[in-house]
């Protein structure tokens, strides 16, 4: 695979299977892409995993309601389930071991998936047609445990960032973008530079709070730029 069709490779895959795994560098747009690309009318649902996250969150939990009483609360895993959505994992990668221990239920083939709540209607429940899980973490494959990573045969290196996601810089920033950029630094970086440079911060100031270990480089680039533009 050429650097070049990360992103056509996954605008031909994404419609194609229900686990996919995107990996690469942060800012890049996989998530975005994730939420927004050939859904076919479903529902995208959201979770970003750190160390602290918990099981409940994927799976479900009980909620006081306003009587005293308790009502089950399907998590986002259990609702993408029933609504044969496309589940979104953020950071994977980080998922804890009571985590990774639900999602190698939630991740079962769909024609043998099935789980029954901990709620006391012991409720079944099987993964609806059109259930997708997108994953995406900022590392490699390897990272994953040898169990989870099975679950994920469809995986994507995202080593360039999405031409929609550089539109969002401003047009004086993407030429400096293009010509500058070594793949190290978010595109989110850039569109914060214009963002201040819009609110007519001091270049040298929106340079030192975002980019202060190339603040040099990035200053002649920008320069150069700007006389490029008044030939």
């Amino acid at each position: 695979m050429t650097e070049s069709n990360c992103w056509k490779l996954f605008d031909a895959i994404i419609g194609a299977t229900p686990r996919i795994l995107l990996y690469g560098k942060p800012g890049t747009g996989k998530t975005y892409q994730a939420n927004t690309t050939n859904l076919e009318g479903r529902e995208t649902y959201n979770i970003t995993l750190t160390q602290d996250s918990s099981a409940s969150e994927v799976l479900g939990h009980y909620i006081l309601n306003e009587e005293g009483g308790m009502d089950w609360l399907d998590g986002v895993g259990i609702q993408a389930w029933k609504d044969g959505a496309r589940l979104v994992i953020n950071e994977i990668d980080h998922a804890g071991v009571d985590v990774q221990s639900f999602l190698h239920a939630l991740l079962d083939d769909p024609e043998f998936a099935k789980f029954t709540l901990p709620n006391k209607n012991k409720e079944q429940v099987r993964p609806q047609p059109n259930f997708q899980v997108v994953a995406t973490m900022n590392g490699v494959p390897e990272d994953l445990p040898d169990a989870l990573l099975d679950r994920f045969p469809v995986r994507i290196n995202i080593d360039k960032v999405h031409p929609k996601a550089l539109e969002s810089l401003p047009e004086k920033l993407r030429a400096v973008y293009a010509d500058y950029n070594d793949g190290d630094f978010s595109v989110r970086k850039w569109v914060a530079l214009g963002q201040l440079m819009d609110k007519e911060v001091p270049l040298d100031y929106a340079l030192q709070t975002i980019f202060p270990d190339n603040y040099d480089e990035i200053a002649d680039a920008l320069v150069v730029s700007h006389a490029d533009d008044t030939e």
